[in-house]
């Protein structure tokens, strides 16, 4: 399960699939008469301190993509169009290097009652042009929201917590009922139920707020990049330029509340290969690259600047309890303690991924860290209570996207080698994979699960009873109750619940954690203000600076 950059687009002309091959070996080439000379790049020091250096610009590759396919923060965006979106926008709140909510926008209060969020706008902030954020701006911004041009788009959960969103979007309502403008600078949201999580989601694009003035010209049309250039958004730069499936170039938004960026210019490289990425990066066509191939990360872990962490998201094995033979217990712990994660992570991945003995991941609020499972005699021992007939016919099903023919023979392997089990192995496309799992068709199979805030319910919620997501089938009134009262309470209660929870499921074995994804990349040290964190790379933008560098 190697970490996998956003989906890469089919071209449309033969001549770009040549190019990019054109510029891999051209790359390949230039590698090696550098001899990786970008490895020994190193600060200069006056006086034995770091400055500036004297040009501000910073070149980055948006990997998988060959041109911004919205300008929009309600569209729905990939790690790259959500990164863009935190340079063009911004909002109420924002998340720091660890994932802890920050006021942006605003400070905040919260209701004894956990459901009425009153937040105070600073005065200062403005729209790229100028015009003054105000609590009406968040109004408008999110009714557009509600009020999408397509019918079938689908409510955010996480909007559709508000007070009346459920209505607006169903067309019922022109209002949105739990959202009040106090007075120009005072918003006052009220939530249908307590949601903990609320504050995070805010950090989300869909909630920044837009400069709706500017709309009026293009109704339900694809925004053009003038709209970008112009001042739609209130983050720390604007759009200056864009070549289409080439680059974009950025540059600080003048009226930026913060402390303004210490960058004069951001271009942003468009490419379609990882690979190619990393390649150019070594001959210092880019400053920095991140979402290193699995092939890539062992080379790279040798050079300077390399940094590897964990994600929000975890990749785990899983049962269907309804179905013989893992309608036993006794089976589940069978192949949960024959899999040996480690050698699994190390030998068969190389380290890109991290052995997962907890649901959640290390970088989530309530981790606790786990016991390992595997051990191959207490496998063995209960492998002989169990029926010989049923162990016969056994199928691993997995996603062609998520798991390499290589991987999956590795983990077949394994359960040959510790319990002399053969199991069938079922390659899917994505689509043949995900109604599989949607008519319950897959006896023994592997999920990823992914958070879009740094809570944890986005994993808990998926083994609820009645969760269309909860694949294993696996059905506990006590955890249902458990996740119900902690999304109903403070934040260190609440976590307290969420490990108990996180407990109660692990030890029905219905779901298996097998690893926590991993990002890699190469960020030097004249670099700063940029680093990797659960949600990929983090760009702290007025620290960003370049230091002088030879």
């Amino acid at each position: 399960m190697n970490y996998r950059s956003p989906k890469i687009q089919n071209y449309t002309h033969g001549h770009r699939r040549h190019l990019a091959m054109l510029l891999l070996v051209c790359c390949s080439v230039l590698l090696v008469l550098s001899a990786c000379s970008k490895s020994s790049g190193t600060l200069q020091l006056t006086n034995g301190k770091a400055t500036l250096a004297s040009a501000q610009v910073l070149t980055i590759p948006f990997v998988g993509i060959t041109d911004v396919p919205s300008f929009d923060p309600a569209s729905d965006h990939d790690a790259n169009g959500s990164l863009l979106m935190s340079m063009l926008y911004s909002g109420l709140v924002r998340l720091d290097q660890k994932l802890q909510v920050q006021p942006d926008q605003a400070s905040w209060t919260i209701s004894s009652d956990q459901k009425v969020y009153t937040f105070h706008l600073d005065p200062a902030v403005a729209f790229a042009d100028g015009t003054p954020v105000t609590a009406r701006s968040y109004i408008d911004s999110w009714l557009r929201v509600l009020q999408p041009s397509d019918p079938s788009t689908q409510l955010s959960p996480y909007m559709g917590l508000i007070e009346g969103a459920q209505k607006v979007h169903a067309g019922q309502a022109k209002q949105l009922s739990g959202v009040r403008a106090l007075d120009e600078h005072t918003l006052q949201i009220k939530l249908t139920q307590p949601a903990s999580y609320f504050l995070a989601a805010l950090a989300k694009p869909l909630f920044f707020p837009i400069n709706t003035k500017m709309l009026a010209s293009y109704q339900n049309q694809t925004w053009p990049i003038t709209i970008a250039e112009q001042g739609i958004g209130s983050g720390p730069f604007i759009v200056k330029n864009l070549t289409p499936a080439v680059s974009m170039t950025l540059i600080p938004n003048p009226f930026y509340y913060r402390q303004k960026p210490t960058l004069t210019q951001l271009k942003i490289v468009f490419t379609n290969d990882a690979r190619v990425a990393y390649i150019a990066d070594r001959v210092s066509h880019y400053d920095l690259v991140w979402g290193l191939t699995q092939a890539d990360q062992q080379p790279a872990s040798q050079l300077k600047g390399f940094m590897r962490t964990e994600l929000l998201q975890t990749d785990a094995l899983f049962f269907n309890v309804t179905q013989a033979p893992f309608d036993s217990l006794a089976v589940r712990q069978v192949f949960a303690a024959s899999l040996d994660k480690h050698a699994y992570a190390t030998t068969d991945l190389g380290d890109s991924v991290a052995t997962a003995d907890t649901l959640f991941p290390p970088a989530l609020p309530g981790y606790q860290a786990g016991k390992p499972d595997f051990n191959p005699a207490r496998a063995r021992e209960l492998l002989k209570s169990a029926p010989a007939r049923q162990l016969s016919n056994i199928t691993f099903s997995y996603p062609t996207s998520l798991v390499t023919a290589k991987t999956a023979l590795a983990l077949q392997t394994m359960w040959h080698s510790s319990l002399g089990i053969h199991v069938n192995l079922r390659p899917l496309g994505d689509d043949a994979y995900q109604q599989a799992l949607k008519d319950h068709a897959i006896q023994f199979g592997i999920t990823s699960l992914q958070a879009d805030i740094a809570d944890p319910s986005a994993f808990a919620s998926s083994f609820l009873s009645n969760s269309p997501q909860n694949m294993t089938q696996w059905q506990d009134a006590s955890y249902d109750q458990l996740i119900e009262h902690a999304n109903a309470t403070t934040v260190d209660e609440r976590l307290s619940l969420y490990q108990r929870a996180e407990q109660k499921l692990l030890a029905s074995d219905a779901v298996i954690p097998l690893d926590h994804q991993r990002i890699a990349g190469l960020i030097p040290s004249w670099i700063e203000g940029v680093s990797l964190n659960a949600n990929g790379i983090y760009f702290d933008w007025p620290a960003v600076k370049i230091l002088a560098h030879s």
